[in-house]
């Protein structure tokens, strides 16, 4: 497929104007992203920032010790590595390709350039943002308050929402990191849930098999995330006027 042609594959890209996506349009590449592989790394400064397609990315914030935990998922619905626009610093979280498929990559320098140019890419990427800070605050009381199992259920129902089909290649070393807990104990999550049909459990693939079953295990969580303040998607609202200047002006004063 064509790069023009994968812009509407992803929700952020679709939502910007016609003239707006043409204009952007040479600056993107068409990248495909194999499971497992690291797009962004603690230590490593970002170059790009991927705006997923058909691929879907977990974001995980690393502990000196190794010890990792997942704060935030990416797919046709988000971007990957967005802060990068505006530092050169390294990244402070890992960002992982749980399902493989294709992503557009645009260098940060040239989105950076499109923020400050345009008052419509600016309210897509923000209200993007202030969505993704509402799902990562709600992940962190997820994982205070709720079990392991029905922690579980979220995250594969929210990875099935991305990658629209039931069937997920999806290891115990990824769900381990995306649940922040031991290999054995999300071995014996799956298994509580294989054994009450609601997936079924193999190496390196998890199925979907009673959907309504897995959302009513889920928390509460769940439903909160695919509405409101917290969907990963948000309405864009059409600015009426445009004064890139100001606004460039504005945030470099409240940046410091």
């Amino acid at each position: 497929m064509t790069v023009n042609t994968e812009f509407a594959r992803n929700d952020l890209l679709r939502a910007l104007p016609e003239e707006q996506r043409r204009r952007m349009l040479p600056r993107f590449d068409q990248v495909e992203l194999r499971a497992g592989q690291v797009i962004a790394d603690v230590g490593r400064r970002p170059s790009h920032v991927f705006f997923p397609t058909t691929c879907v990315v977990t974001m995980h914030h690393v502990l000196e010790d190794c010890f990792a935990s997942a704060f935030a998922i990416a797919g046709h619905d988000g971007a990957v590595s967005l802060d990068a626009m505006f530092s050169d610093k390294p990244s402070a979280d890992r960002a992982v390709v749980m399902q493989g498929g294709g992503a557009l990559r645009i260098d940060k320098r040239a989105l950076r350039w499109e923020f400050f140019r345009s008052q419509e890419v600016q309210q897509v990427l923000t209200q993007y943002t202030w969505s993704l800070m509402g799902f990562v605050a709600q992940t962190s009381v997820c994982n205070r308050h709720h079990s392991l199992d029905r922690r579980l259920c979220r995250w594969l129902l929210l990875a099935q929402d991305l990658s629209m089909g039931d069937d997920l290649t999806i290891t115990q070393e990824s769900l381990s990191q995306m649940l922040g807990v031991r290999r054995e104990g999300v071995t014996q999550a799956a298994g509580r849930l294989q054994a009450a049909g609601l997936i079924a459990h193999r190496r390196g693939h998890v199925t979907i098999v009673d959907r309504a079953g897995l959302e009513a295990a889920a928390c509460e969580c769940y439903a909160t995330s695919r509405r409101g303040p917290t969907r990963l998607s948000p309405t864009i609202t059409r600015p009426t006027t445009t004064n890139t200047a100001d606004n460039h002006a504005a945030f470099l004063r409240a940046a410091g």
